[in-house]
């Protein structure tokens, strides 16, 4: 008898320290596949092996809040877009409003305002009032980029493509194109990083004023509203325009 019981006591106990050790295990932590453009400081980049940016910052803030682990997926930015539309992340960004993306995703945002800029070498004689004041001039664009629906459509300039933004101001810097489009963070960036800012500038008008969201493909909505409950938080107790004027050139 007082070996069954010994038994059973030592069965107890086991079952005891197995639920103890499951108590004090971590949850296993909820992964999401977040896409963006590879190289697009000072929004999104990597440096010394982690993904950092301005944009970066605020979508890790976010995940942060409702507790999810974002996992990177730096790619080209048609890639970034052909990703999200066919359902392969969970998040992408960085987006601004239109019928397509409204059609194929639900938008988070917008999380900040961005100027799209026109870039010329610094002795430059271009002036931008108007659409009509860029005709037949050869403007450095990014494949696969959408800018304003006026300066996308125009037949006036020729648009010269190229694969990112640095091509595109090499391009400039050695005369092959005129000007060229862009963010003007972004452009900043590339100038001072390239030790350049004097051989450009900004002309002071800019195309547009763009609002940027981050978008979730449409099939996920659970995760769009707990992304958006996110934004709301963060954006009302002043994270989101913290971690942008940290950022900000």
């Amino acid at each position: 008898m007082r070996t069954r019981l010994r038994v059973c006591l030592a069965i107890v106990a086991r079952l005891l320290v197995a639920a103890l050790i499951l108590a004090s295990a971590p949850v296993r932590a909820e992964n999401w596949t977040v896409a963006s453009e590879d190289y697009f400081p000072p929004y999104n980049f990597t440096e010394r092996g982690k993904r950092t940016g301005m944009d970066t910052e605020i979508v890790d803030a976010m995940m942060k809040e409702i507790g999810v682990y974002p996992v990177h997926r730096p790619m080209a930015w048609p890639e970034v877009v052909r990703a999200h539309d066919e359902n392969e992340v969970d998040v992408a960004f960085q987006f601004f409003t239109s019928a397509r993306r409204l059609e194929r995703g639900h938008l988070i945002g917008p999380y900040r305002v961005g100027a799209t800029v026109l870039m010329v070498r610094s002795n430059s004689e271009i002036a931008y009032t108007r659409i009509d004041d860029l005709q037949g001039l050869r403007i450095g664009v990014v494949e696969g980029f959408e800018y304003t629906p006026e300066f996308d459509k125009s037949p006036l300039f020729e648009k010269v493509r190229s694969s990112s933004n640095v091509v595109s101001f090499r391009r400039l810097l050695l005369g092959r194109v005129d000007a060229i489009a862009g963010d003007l963070q972004v452009l900043k960036y590339l100038a001072e990083s390239e030790g350049r800012s004097s051989s450009v500038k900004i002309l002071p008008k800019p195309l547009a004023m763009v609002p940027r969201y981050m978008s979730v493909p449409r099939l996920r909505a659970e995760k769009a509203e707990r992304l958006q409950a996110a934004y709301e938080k963060l954006k009302r107790d002043g994270t989101i325009d913290a971690i942008v004027r940290a950022w900000e050139r």
